[in-house]
């Protein structure tokens, strides 16, 4: 593929063909015949065969293909952990397909992706909501003992997504997605700080492939909740690309700052029974709110230096929000400990290096203000107790959650600045 003119990577992305578009079933038919692909294991929940999977193994099967279906009985609840793997896995095994189908969004998809990849089989996505940003990427998101954790996995070899399907998915959905790409404006200024901060690969045409549907949502957001057909296609293609972008990069950073751990976060208490499972995008949408509010403060001491190394330690407070769970986080701590004792100490960056880097933070911060309005549109609000999230169950987010992955944001800047409690302070709803 050669090296990126904008950053001289060699990205790789192995999707062989992208449709959001009307006809996508059709599309769909044309490339199962063309890979020659005769059995298939369609993988699916509850709802997803509801809202397209019966009609399409129909379809497939009218058409000569044999077609097995795994179906997921859950309608609410279902996660994509090691026994959802473990069942696609044997279906797999027992169908012994060409080729696997995803028919869902975020926890099929993640499952199909881990599992297909665990056998080395190809699969393809096909989309029933604009729910999340996953559908293209190449590493899954899963749950293992309650922890959130980002596997290697490999991209679909296709994505086919019909308009008419996804409008007609559930309102709350198109708001998860939503939410899970304006999360990609303060992922965008984690990004942006970690290369300053370590010199991490970053790329600007990258960049842009998220940055220009992110802009179109926050702007079309009101056509977004009416259900318009283009806006709705303007959303799932920029999720799409989100995904795009991982697989580009290797890795989940230009979609995935802060305000993702914060999610992960919460997912961890609500699998101890400290609060209830929510949806990811809905999540992300939320802790963006909080993400942007403590960014654009960092920027007022953006130059001072770093002196310790967050969560070394590990005091009374942060592990009784982790419960056991804490034990498991060790291999984190050692990474952040190692990439403290390797860049920290060279904080800030010379004069003319910090300068630009401001700059450009400032560039990013500049937009949360019509990130904050589209988030009013969207009912996303700015106060403590949604999501069955309290006062203090956020500000222990944000205080904790960097806890979750090695990858530098600004809650590890903050920390190591010994900034981060009087900008919870600040930003913060109280009570």
């Amino acid at each position: 593929m050669g090296a990126c003119p904008s950053c001289g990577l060699e990205h790789r992305v192995d999707i062989d063909e992208v449709v959001v578009a009307r006809g996508a079933r059709e599309r769909l038919g044309a490339f199962l015949d063309a890979k020659r692909w005769r059995r298939l294991l369609l993988v699916e929940d509850a709802n997803t065969a509801d809202a397209l999977g019966d009609e399409l193994a129909a379809d497939l099967s009218a058409a000569g293909h044999v077609v097995e279906v795994q179906r997921f009985a859950d309608r609410h609840g279902l996660l994509a952990d090691e026994h959802a793997v473990g069942a696609v896995r044997d279906a797999h095994a027992s169908a012994r397909p060409d080729g696997v189908l995803a028919v869902g969004a975020g926890v099929v998809n993640d499952v199909t992706r881990y599992a297909t990849f665990l056998d080395g089989v190809s699969y393809v996505s096909v989309p029933t909501a604009p729910s999340m940003d996953g559908y293209a990427s190449s590493v899954a998101a899963m749950q293992f003992d309650g922890v959130k954790v980002t596997l290697p996995a490999h991209a679909p070899c296709g994505i086919f997504a019909d308009p008419v399907v996804l409008a007609a998915a559930p309102p709350e959905m198109i708001v998860w997605g939503f939410g899970d790409l304006i999360g990609k404006a303060t992922a965008r200024f984690d990004w942006v700080l970690g290369h300053g901060a370590s010199g991490e690969p970053f790329c600007e045409m990258v960049e842009a492939r998220v940055l220009v549907p992110l802009t179109r949502c926050v702007e079309d957001v009101g056509n977004l909740l009416a259900g318009d057909e283009d806006a709705i296609v303007a959303l799932t293609t920029g999720l799409v690309e989100s995904g795009v972008a991982m697989a580009m990069m290797g890795n989940s950073r230009p979609a995935s700052g802060c305000e993702h751990h914060a999610s992960h976060f919460w997912d961890l208490l609500a699998f101890r029974g400290l609060r209830e499972h929510a949806p990811h995008g809905l999540q992300v949408g939320y802790a963006t709110r909080f993400a942007a509010s403590l960014q654009a403060a960092a920027l007022g001491g953006l130059a001072e230096p770093m002196v310790l190394t967050p969560g070394a330690g590990g005091g009374d407070d942060e592990r009784g929000w982790f419960g056991e769970q804490y034990l498991t986080l060790g291999p984190v701590r050692d990474e952040k400990q190692v990439w403290f004792a390797t860049y920290g100490e060279s904080w800030p960056p010379a004069e003319a290096a910090l300068e630009s880097l401001a700059d450009r933070l400032s560039a990013v911060a500049s937009s949360f203000p019509a990130v904050q309005g589209a988030l009013d549109t969207a009912g996303i609000p700015s106060g403590a107790g949604f999501l069955g999230v309290d006062a203090a169950m956020l500000r222990a987010t944000f205080r904790y959650a960097n806890r979750l992955r090695s990858r530098f944001t600004v809650l590890d800047l903050l920390e190591s600045q010994e900034r981060l409690e009087a900008l919870l302070d600040a930003v913060l709803p109280q009570g």
